[in-house]
Formats: structure tokens, sequence, C-alpha cells
């Protein structure tokens, strides 16, 4: 990943850009090495060793320049061990490491179960990460199946959550519903907290969701979602609120090479901040070798902006209120979008996208384009 800024703005420019950070200032650039890592396994390829920087996605993806060895992660019995120096791209981490291991087996049928192991160094505040991981995965009929994960972080629950699916053979029903409850886990490194030094602790919450996509007439589906945060009782309420997010959104797929939809979102946020908006896209593919789609969003959005003390220039002197200032800000967004993907060998794909925004409390259209290259060996 590389960025750099393009334009050289003026400081009064920067004043009015409610986006603006460190990262646009002049003369910064930002040079990142994601993934890089070579994999080497058998031809049954029940056995294989990674060696590069790598995410460990079993262990909350952990971010390491080091090794994963796996063996027979999809027989009966299986795991693997990892162990490397953890990636920062903003502090030193020279005397950090973390590792650990992991288990997974089949001891019934249409079960899954996995154990993971993991442990954190911090070296510049020579604190420790223990953390545990089990997951669990059944296989309930041909058509439903369940999931249930549960994380402790230094002896202290840190998660809990459970997910239940429905996909009927005929593809005409998919349902799914799920719940996860966070605690107040008292992380000590940056692995797992990297705000906890201006933070502190995690408030504890609850998340409930549920989505359904149901076949009505052929060819035409209906999606209906709905997600509920509920926040425990805390002094800190704007970093732990409550919300509600429900969507609907109408789907027409006569064929496998030709999709429209047309969806309505709303949020609702503690304060009475709130988010309300409608999106639209179309989508065409030819076979495997190219395909391209367009759309358009209209977005109205409310929210309120704190601050603890309010302050003015009276002569040169300073009059500070105690009260504090709230802003409201309630901007209507436009945006529209195309993007296409051509596949112009079997190694090699080309995406193209390109937005334009416009918000009606700027006077400036805003532009993003992005261009990717995969190749395939």
């Amino acid at each position: 990943r590389v960025k750099s800024d393009l334009d050289d703005k003026s400081p009064a420019d920067l004043s009015e850009d409610p986006f603006h950070s460190v990262d646009e200032s002049n003369g910064v650039t930002e040079d990142r090495l994601l993934q890089l890592y070579v994999d080497v396994h058998n031809r049954e390829r029940n056995q294989s060793l990674r060696v590069g920087r790598q995410y460990v996605e079993i262990a909350d993806y952990l971010h390491l320049d080091g090794a994963q060895f796996l063996y027979h992660e999809n027989g009966e019995l299986g795991g693997r061990i990892y162990a490397g120096q953890p990636v920062s791209y903003y502090t030193s981490v020279s005397g950090d490491y973390a590792g650990g291991l992991s288990l997974v087996g089949r001891p019934w049928d249409g079960n899954r179960l996995r154990f993971t192991a993991a442990r954190y160094h911090d070296d510049g505040e020579d604190e420790d990460d223990q953390h545990f991981f089990f997951d669990v995965r059944q296989q309930l009929s041909e058509s439903q199946r369940a999931r249930v994960q549960l994380s402790v972080l230094n002896d202290e629950f840190r998660m809990g959550r459970a997910d239940w699916y429905l996909s009927t053979p005929d593809g005409e029903t998919d349902l799914s519903l799920g719940s996860s409850y966070w605690g107040s886990f008292d992380a000590r490194t940056r692995a797992y907290s990297p705000l906890y030094n201006v933070l502190g602790e995690q408030d504890p919450y609850t998340y409930v969701y549920g989505r359904l996509t149901q076949m009505i007439v052929p060819h035409w589906f209906l999606s209906p979602g709905v997600a509920w945060r509920f926040a425990e009782d805390t002094e800190s309420t704007y970093r732990n609120r409550d919300y509600e997010n429900y969507d609907l959104a109408l789907i027409y797929e006569p064929s496998r090479a030709f999709t429209a939809s047309v969806a309505l979102e709303y949020w609702a946020v503690d304060e009475d901040d709130s988010f309300l908006g409608v999106s639209g896209e179309v989508r065409y593919r030819h076979g495997r070798v190219w395909e391209v789609s367009g759309g358009a969003s209209f977005a109205e959005y409310t929210y309120d902006t704190y601050s603890d003390i309010s302050y003015s220039g009276n002569g040169g002197s300073t009059v500070i209120s105690e009260t504090g200032t709230v802003s409201e800000e309630t901007p209507f967004v436009k945006t529209y979008f195309l993007r296409t993907k051509w596949r112009l060998n079997k190694a090699l794909a080309l995406r193209l996208q390109g937005d334009i925004e416009d918000d009606d409390d700027s006077e400036d259209l805003a532009y993003r384009g992005r261009g990717s290259i995969e190749v395939r060996f």
C-alpha cells in the first residue's frame, strides 16, 4: 500500500476540512507492506509452512513477521503453531514477540471444534496478553448450521457469540440470526487495545442481528435486515452508545448474468444522531470474462458535535463558557459510482472503479478513482 498527497493545500484549506489529519500534511507519504510470504506445502495440502509477513486469522488477525506451520487442519485432528515479531506502522516493536498454537478436530459428524492460544509480549510496557479462543461449528441438518465462539483475555471474559444459519436447498430462503456480548476486559498490550492508554477499558455491550433473504416471486427477492447494539450503563456515553439499524433491499435477478437492486437503510443512534439513505445498483456479467456495474446513493444524516468548553476572543482576552457547545450538522450527500472487472486471462484480472460525491455542505464535487491488478500464479 502506497499513499502520497497530490495537491499542496494551504493552511486555510486544511482548517475547513473536517477529515484532515497529519497524513495530509505536505511532504507526508505512507508506504506499507501488508503481506509478503512464501507458502510451501505437500501435494495433499495437509501440511504447509508459511514464512514471511502475514495475518494469523484464527488469533484475531495478529499481524506478524514470522512463520506458521499447519498440519492436517481439515482432517479429523490437526492444528498449527505460529510465532514471530508483530508488525506496527506507528511505534517501535523491536522487542515485541507473539506466538501460539491451535488444535482443530471433528469429534463427531457435522462438527468442527477449534481451540487457539495466543501470547503477545509488549516490550515497551513489559506486559503480556494471554488470549484463548474457542470456536465450535455444527451442521444441524442439510439446510441449517450453527456456530458458537468464546474469547478469554487474561483470565477475563472478552467475548461470547452465537450464530444460526438457514439456507433452503431450493435457494429461495436464506436466514441468519445471531448475538454477541463483549465484556469489560483489561487488555495490557497494543495488539488487543491500541487505545487503552487513552480510552481505558472497553465498556460492555450486546449486539443482536437478523437477516432474511426470501424469494417472493420468481427472480424477485426481498431482503430485510435488523441490528441492535445495547450498551450497558456507563458514564462514557460517547464511546459506548446504543444504536438501531434497519435496512430493506429489493433484488431482481432474472439470470446469473444480470442483477439489479434497490435498498433503503436507516440508523438511529443515542443523542438523536441518525442516518437515512437509499441506494441502487445494476450489474451485468459476461460469463467469467468481464462485468460492469453502476449505481447511485442518496443519504441524509444528522449528527451532533460536542465540545466541553467554548471560548471567544474579546479585546485580547479569552472568554470561556463551562456549559459547552453543541452544533448540529445535516448534510445531504449524493454519490454515483461505476466499476468494472475484466479477466484478461486465467492469471491476470483488472478492476477499475470511479466515484463522484456531491455534498450540499461543500461547493466542490469529490472524485475518487481506484484501480487494481490481480495476478494468479
